[in-house]
């Protein structure tokens, strides 16, 4: 082959790379980034990951494709993150539940949320409302208090899934107020909503992301929220610690994580776009009006309140005893 037939072979090959990979030259992140979010589509966290894809590609000069794998509240996708190369490539959006209350409910977790994964930030937290069925005489904390003490067929409560931070926000109250309250597992909010909008179910802990049109139009009825401060669509909603109690202050959180081992430039200018991905003001409205609260896309806010969440839900799980499996 002549040395000029080389050099232009060569020089196409380069060209349908840089068209292959786009960003290549730009930041180094691969051409295609697989979002992975371990909930179906329709779900809260396929929402806010199909509201932050595009905004996220816009930044590293590259595509961003939401992956929805399903299954075993989060872990699925988690245990296909930990295992993916350390290129970038495949980005993980996961809620706290899965990695701070998890570990201390699964006997034989299959992931490390401090050792397999690089946290870059939060985009959201999902404010968790305490609800009753319109049907019940409440419409405080306090009346619902005092109904669970006086009736016990009413002494019931929902949540999206066992070991779950919703779960375990009835655990909390139940233990502040002194009274029984019997937890009810659902698979998903879904079915757990539409038990209590059915009255099926007297109370429920949920997102307040998936039932703040219910409120609104009085199919069930917000009693609190969790969080130290009111949520920004119920500014008329009291928080639990506003009630009287004083620990159930914990939301969901949405956030994002490389696997360990992704090199540091990488990891920065990931960091560094989903930090001008949450400041934006058009994600911003379209989180707040969809019930949720707007994260600080920050990694070492993250980092800190892993900890200290997994040393608190430790604490917790081994008092109640509580085993996922």
């Amino acid at each position: 082959m002549s040395s000029n037939r080389r050099r232009t072979l060569q020089t196409l090959g380069a060209l349908a790379l840089m068209r292959a990979w786009p960003s290549l030259a730009q930041t180094s992140t691969p051409g295609t980034t697989r979002l992975l979010v371990g909930f179906p589509p329709g779900a809260t966290g396929d929402r806010i990951a199909r509201t932050v894809s595009p905004l996220l590609a816009a930044q590293v000069h590259s595509s961003v494709v939401v992956d929805n794998k399903p299954g075993a509240g989060g872990q699925l996708a988690i245990e296909y993150a930990k295992t993916a190369h350390a290129d970038g490539s495949v980005l993980l959006q996961t809620i706290g539940s899965s990695m701070v209350i998890y570990p201390h409910t699964y006997r034989s977790l299959r992931y490390d949320p401090f050792g397999d994964f690089v946290p870059l930030g939060t985009a959201a937290t999902a404010p968790i409302a305490f609800v009753s069925a319109a049907r019940l005489p409440v419409k405080t904390v306090g009346d619902a208090v005092s109904l669970i003490r006086q009736d016990k067929s009413v002494a019931f409560y929902g949540s999206p899934a066992s070991g779950s931070v919703f779960h375990f926000s009835g655990v909390l109250m139940a233990r502040a107020m002194g009274s029984e309250f019997t937890h009810v597992p659902y698979k998903g909010s879904a079915p757990a909503l539409a038990d209590v909008l059915s009255a099926q179910m007297p109370f429920a802990f949920l997102a307040l992301s998936d039932i703040l049109e219910h409120h609104r139009t009085g199919k069930l009825r917000i009693l609190a929220v969790t969080g130290t401060t009111r949520a920004s669509q119920l500014p008329d909603v009291p928080t639990f610690p506003e009630a009287g109690f004083k620990d159930l202050v914990n939301r969901e959180w949405f956030s994002y994580f490389l696997s360990k081992g992704t090199p540091p430039e990488l990891v920065a200018r990931y960091g560094a776009a989903l930090r001008k991905v949450v400041a934006d003001p058009d994600l911003r409205a379209a989180l707040l009006s969809a019930g949720l609260e707007i994260g600080d896309g920050d990694a070492t806010t993250l980092a800190a309140t892993m900890q200290q969440e997994f040393r608190q839900w430790r604490q917790v799980v081994k008092e109640i005893g509580f085993v996922a499996d």
